[in-house]
């Protein structure tokens, strides 16, 4: 441990800097407490933006984030790596395809070293059981016996410390709850292992994802629309058609009339893109989609069509178009308590018209 006169931190008071005063002795409590009083604003930053969760990573084309998969051994398994949030805290998996067993504080020695319980080794279970895997996060010092290059060599001496962030994957065997965390230690759970009687090797299946997913900064998401559309006027009704095991939106032939979609967005989203499939089975013609933003208040007439998009269509191959909602005059924020959205679709001399894969993408 290191030597210290002693410890100023506390929390609760909610000091959010220390100031040195001039001519006055420089001392290792208020150096220390400077310190904590950063890191305690970064760790409720964090913790206020978004609960515990696992960050998804882009790499080229994919997006990764840390997960279990089966080692194919018995009583273990291994682990992508990837960054993540616990209790305010960021901590990174450091190495890919490690595995539980080759995790240093299975070493009893190292486990006493760095002050945290062994992780034991996994066993069969004798009956069906469930295991939860989850993340452990805590600090410790780092002094110059475990890093010589704390100590500059024209002093000598060991001047200060340091703190290290360390994770460990723990298995609390035969339950689904976290256990009893302690004291400065902070966890997440991220798997459960349903594990069947007798089965040394884990396999895949018996591995049920329970990680929290903590999107950081604006992350597009993606609305699959039901194409359930009503009439506007006449008869007979637009329908909903079926290819398979697919619903699609159906405009007979014999109706001319707009086909009207009522729908639930999600309340402060950004809307991004609109994209569809029209497929026209015989025949030709013009097609307008529109996204319409209509106003709550009764005594407020107006209406807007805040997205859209028209096109040509001809012969029964299927076009796939897609629409950008505009982003003036902030239009494209979704606001529940002021209006309603409806998707509203005219087909100007086809017969037959269908609608396939209705989707809107929006940023949070």
């Amino acid at each position: 441990m290191g030597n210290f006169s002693r410890n100023t931190f506390h929390p609760e008071k909610s000091y959010v800097g220390v100031r040195l005063q001039q001519g006055v002795p420089l001392v290792d409590a208020d150096w220390n407490e400077q310190n904590d009083v950063i890191r305690q604003e970064v760790y409720d930053g964090l913790a206020a933006v978004g609960a515990d969760g696992v960050c998804r990573v882009a790499s080229g084309s994919s997006t990764y984030a840390f997960r279990l998969s089966p080692t194919g051994t018995a009583n273990n398994f291994q682990f992508l790596a990837g960054p993540a949030i616990v209790g305010g805290r960021p901590v990174r998996i450091p190495v890919n395809l490690t595995t539980y067993g080759a995790q240093p504080w299975t070493d009893p020695a190292r486990a006493a070293r760095d002050g945290v319980a062994v992780l034991p080794a996994l066993t069969t279970p004798a009956a069906a059981r469930s295991d939860l895997v989850y993340l452990d996060v805590w600090e410790r010092e780092v002094g110059q016996a475990e890093d010589g290059e704390i100590v500059n060599p024209v002093i000598g001496v060991e001047t200060a410390v340091r703190l290290k962030r360390e994770v460990a994957v723990r298995v609390a065997e035969g339950s689904s709850a976290l256990p009893a965390v302690p004291a400065g230690h902070f966890c997440t759970p991220v798997a459960l292992l349903n594990r069947v009687a007798g089965g040394a090797v884990i396999q895949a299946d018996e591995i049920e994802e329970r990680r929290p997913f903590l999107d950081l900064g604006p992350t597009t998401r993606y609305l699959p629309l039901d194409p359930v559309f009503t009439t506007v006027t006449g008869s007979p009704a637009w329908e909903t058609g079926i290819s398979g095991p697919k619903l699609f939106a159906r405009k007979p032939a014999n109706i001319t009339t707009a086909g009207i979609l009522p729908l639930q967005l999600p309340h402060r989203a950004r809307l991004g893109n609109l994209t569809y499939h029209i497929v026209v089975p015989n025949g030709s013609g013009s097609v307008l989609i529109l996204l319409a933003r209509n106003a709550l208040d009764p005594a407020d007439t107006s209406s807007l069509f805040i997205g859209g998009d028209s096109v040509s269509v001809s012969g029964p191959t299927p076009v796939r178009r897609s629409a950008r909602v505009p982003r003036e005059q902030n239009v494209h924020v979704v606001d529940n308590r002021t209006y309603s959205y409806t998707l509203y679709v005219w087909a100007g001399g086809i017969g037959e018209l269908q609608l396939h894969g209705l989707l809107l993408d929006f940023e949070f």
